[in-house]
């Protein structure tokens, strides 16, 4: 397993989250290694185990699990990623496992993908336009997300995955 090969997806409780098994396959058939971490909020919308169940996953759900021994490494994506997150992440804010190695990957100089997912008013939020500003300060691709009426959705994960390649790339 090599950094460039090895993914961590973070999964947060967005409506679209619905959409992470598909998204795990895309990115399995891209040869990467995807470990997955999912927010607290996610069981709120989905079981989380319905979500982590694609072969090659390896859904990490505490901080005694492999490889965080070894964390950080490879590409971190965010995605689908709630206002909430979104903004934390921007604040430097670690309070569940996720988050957590959301900073500390950003601290070692990961690189990371977000795949914003919220409303049309949590968007146009101020304080989500000065995270946005921040996040890509500090270097972080931001796949635009998809508007629709008052909606605002994970971009199509053929996008996603496409900036996960291009920035492992880089």
């Amino acid at each position: 397993m090599t950094n460039a090969s090895s993914i961590f997806l973070f999964v947060t409780g967005a409506g679209s989250c619905v959409q992470v098994p598909e998204l795990i396959r895309e990115l399995v058939d891209q040869q990467l290694t995807v470990y997955s971490v999912l927010t607290p909020n996610v069981s709120l919308v989905k079981m989380p185990a319905s979500l982590m169940e694609v072969p090659g996953n390896h859904w990490i759900h505490d901080y005694g699990q492999e490889p965080l021994d070894r964390f950080p490494f490879g590409t971190m994506l965010v995605a689908p990623c709630t206002f909430n997150s979104f903004n934390k992440i921007a604040l430097g804010l670690a309070d569940n496992l996720a988050t957590s190695m959301i900073a500390d990957g950003l601290g070692a100089g990961c690189r990371v993908v977000i795949a914003p997912s919220m409303n049309q008013g949590l968007w146009a939020h101020p304080q989500t336009k000065s995270s946005l500003a921040q996040l890509e300060s500090w270097g972080c691709e931001i796949v635009p997300p998809t508007i629709s009426g008052r909606r605002v959705t994970m971009a199509p994960i053929a996008e996603v995955v496409r900036a996960v390649v291009q920035v492992g790339e880089k």
